[in-house]
């Protein structure tokens, strides 16, 4: 070998124990130099890693799901709606201002059915009414007036009555005086004292008298038909007839008192057309669907020409009860009572006030069954009902966070 060939064939072996050194250390390399340390450290820190974070899982607060899901509860907004329909009444749509989506005041009018057949009802009631009205006028003049006419012909009759009672009393006189001159005529006849033509004037005039007794008798009789026999005793006694009682006087009472039977009538009668009257009103009314409260026309069911039957559905209001329900457990009952206030929070971040109205048990699927190691084993969820009141930018459909430690 030429001394150049060694030149070259000499640096091989010093090459190849570099690349070597490079390749992988050998057991001496590693018992020598900074090589250990730089291998520990990251080792050390590691394990330093592991540590913290299984103490910050074992005592730090948790953040699965779980427990995210008790300390905030969700629920979404709602509104009740409220199905408005034709009370007993079907008909022809007339008109309808309802429409879906506009805000409606309590009384606002949103559908009408055709009146034409209850307008006429009422129109023909109202005349029947007024007849009846003008008939029972009619019938209390009729008895005021026979009232007035009795009063006047019982004093009238008894004015006749003592007039007929003087009669008599004269007839009676009369007769007696011509009974006297016909009995001294008969005594004088028979001494023929007299002619018989003054004996025939005096007996005719007894007879006269005596028939005009008779008469009178008889007149009296008549005009006092129906007294009562105290009251002709003080007539004969005392010649007068002030407040006797008697039978046409009586019968003209009868009569009214049935006349007042009868505007009676009358007037149940007219009472009667009122409460038809009343009743048409009520069903004319009902043609008409009004909101009952202020809200929201979320759905109307007919169109202006459609014939809508009794009690169907016809506008559906969201009305402003507004609420919302979230599940609860046992523990947390407490918190929730019905009567209480609690605060909510939409993910827009505005604060939402509302008071628990109703607080019940949930279904149960809804029931909480939580793990053995948390100590929450199979309890009972809870369903809290929160009212609120309605608020700008706060609208059904949102999802409302209630914090259920706070």
């Amino acid at each position: 070998m030429s001394e150049e060939e060694k030149k070259n064939a000499a640096p091989a072996p010093a090459a190849e124990a570099e690349s070597g050194a490079a390749a992988a250390p050998t057991p001496q390399s590693l018992g020598k130099g900074p090589g250990k340390k730089a291998l520990l450290k990251p080792l050390i820190v590691f394990a330093v890693l592991i540590a913290v974070g299984t103490t910050f899982m074992v005592l730090g607060p948790r953040r699965d799901a779980d427990t995210l899901a008790q300390s905030q509860k969700y629920g979404t907004l709602t509104a009740e709606d409220v199905n408005t329909a034709f009370e007993k009444v079907s008909g022809k749509l007339v008109s309808r201002p309802a429409v879906e989506g506009r805000m409606v005041k309590a009384g606002d009018v949103l559908m009408e059915l055709d009146s034409t057949d209850t307008d006429i009802s009422i129109a023909k009631t109202k005349a029947q009414i007024a007849e009846n009205a003008a008939a029972v006028e009619e019938a209390k003049r009729t008895i005021e007036t026979s009232l007035t006419a009795s009063g006047t012909t019982e004093k009238n009759s008894w004015r006749t009555i003592e007039g007929a009672k003087a009669n008599l009393d004269s007839a009676i006189a009369t007769e007696k005086r011509a009974k006297a001159d016909y009995d001294r005529a008969k005594n004088l006849i028979t001494s023929h004292a007299i002619s018989q033509a003054s004996f025939d004037s005096a007996r005719n005039t007894w007879e006269t008298a005596a028939a005009a007794v008779t008469t009178a008798r008889k007149q009296l009789d008549a005009s006092t038909v129906g007294a009562s026999k105290s009251d002709l005793a003080r007539l004969a006694k005392t010649g007068s007839a002030q407040g006797m009682r008697l039978a046409a006087i009586a019968d003209t009472r009868a009569s009214i008192e049935t006349q007042k039977l009868k505007v009676k009538q009358l007037e149940a009668e007219g009472e009667q057309l009122k409460q038809a009257l009343a009743a048409l009103e009520v069903e004319k009314s009902r043609l008409t669907i009004k909101a009952p409260e202020d809200g929201k026309i979320l759905k109307v069911m007919y169109q202006v020409g459609e014939i809508v039957p009794a009690g169907s559905p016809a506008v559906l209001l969201e009305s402003n009860r507004q609420y919302y329900e979230i599940y609860v457990s046992e523990k947390d009952a407490a918190k929730f009572a019905e009567g209480k206030t609690v605060k909510g929070e939409t993910a827009a971040g505005k604060t939402v006030t509302g008071t628990v109205r109703v607080l019940h048990e949930a279904p149960a699927f809804a029931d909480l069954r939580g793990t053995r190691e948390r100590g929450q084993a199979d309890l009972k969820s809870l369903v809290a009902r929160i009212y609120v009141t309605p608020q700008p930018g706060v609208i059904p459909g949102m999802s409302i966070g209630v914090k259920i430690n706070d």
